[in-house]
């Protein structure tokens, strides 16, 4: 039954059902991407200095990490989450290239929610015995199901995104832009096809070493059209972010401490930790205590919900000279199982 409920609530949003699909459409798009970020409660508008700020800000594009300067540098992130136990798959995939200036930079990044082995039973007369005509099982009233579920085929849902981004150096920071294609394929045949904009900004010295940043999702409104004619709506959010790093040399550790908002205008009341009117907000806070540029630490909140994780880097790693990260994040859900994120970056 828990599985049963958490597949509706997961796929419900995407379907073309008029008011909720417009609060809620491309949600799957804000579930995040790397196990480094997600430990930290998703607070990472700010950071944004590793191949996942394709998704997170794309202005962190114009110096994503220490190695941008070099002509030939890049970076891969690898993530696979399995949700709620293993009932929804997730994947995420991101590379960021820097520009031989040194001030700009372009990635690219792929997200995937995945619910297979969805059992797609049609109601046709007779299906629920002793029925009094209505489509509702009832078993407090005598009614029992008068067929075998295995006679059914299994389909499975499916959601996509792919981002392509460009950031570049200004004056006052950096400032970089993400076009994403969305593509959906749920049950039944239906599938649904859109393109949307997000703008983002980066200061990484506001006052010392104070990060600041913002993302304009969805900056123009994101319209998707589904094979059924219908369309749906995805509003603009706003979504900034702080930061900022304390070193300490004795021990050769840097500790950041981040924490982001999210702001929608859509209704969603309930649905987020604080709403005013049609206004809401949700927050994330999170630190990353990283030990001589080889061991993390990360911990954080993420809308309330706690979250834990660890990290491990291994330099010049065989003869491709490569870097290597291991990470792992951890989501503790009150009434759903944990979920767990692994990633692999890889980065030269």
């Amino acid at each position: 039954m828990r599985a049963l409920i958490l597949v509706l609530c997961l796929t419900l949003p995407v379907l073309p059902s008029g008011l909720q699909a417009a609060k809620y459409a491309g949600e799957f798009m804000a579930l995040g991407g790397g196990a480094r970020a997600m430990g930290m409660g998703g607070a990472f508008i700010a950071v944004a200095d590793d191949a996942t700020t394709c998704f997170w800000n794309p202005a962190g594009l114009a110096s994503f990490g220490p190695r941008a300067a070099a002509p030939d540098a890049w970076q891969a992130v690898l993530m696979h989450s399995e949700r709620f136990g293993d009932l929804i798959d997730y994947n995420f995939l991101s590379a960021a290239f820097p520009m031989r200036d040194g001030s700009s930079g372009w990635g690219v990044a792929v997200i995937h929610m995945g619910i297979d082995d969805i059992r797609v039973i049609p109601l046709a007369p007779g299906m629920i015995g002793n029925s009094d005509g209505d489509d509702r099982f009832e078993p407090e009233q005598g009614e029992y199901i008068n067929f075998d579920y295995k006679d059914f085929p299994l389909e499975s849902a499916n959601d996509v995104a792919v981002f392509v981004s460009y950031a570049q150096a200004v004056r006052f920071g950096a400032a970089g832009a993400s076009v994403k294609i969305i593509r959906n394929d749920q049950i039944a045949g239906v599938s649904s096809f859109g393109i949307g904009i997000d703008l983002g900004f980066l200061r990484r010295d506001l006052w010392r070493d104070l990060a600041v940043g913002a993302k304009l999702q969805d900056a123009t409104g994101t319209y998707i059209g589904w094979s059924t004619g219908e369309k749906e709506f995805i509003y603009p959010s706003l979504k900034l972010g702080v930061a900022y790093p304390f070193d300490f040399p004795a021990m050769s550790s840097r500790l950041v401490v981040a924490a982001d908002g999210d702001f929608r205008f859509e209704n969603r009341r309930g649905g987020s930790q604080l709403w005013i009117g049609s206004a809401s907000a949700d927050f994330h806070v999170g630190a990353e205590l990283l030990i001589r540029g080889l061991v993390a630490l990360r911990g954080g909140y993420d809308m309330g919900r706690p979250t834990a994780g660890v990290g491990v880097v291994v330099e010049d790693f065989g003869p491709w000279n490569v870097s290597l990260g291991f990470d792992y994040a951890l989501l503790v859900h009150d009434e759903l199982d944990a979920t767990h994120r692994v990633s692999l970056m890889v980065a030269r």
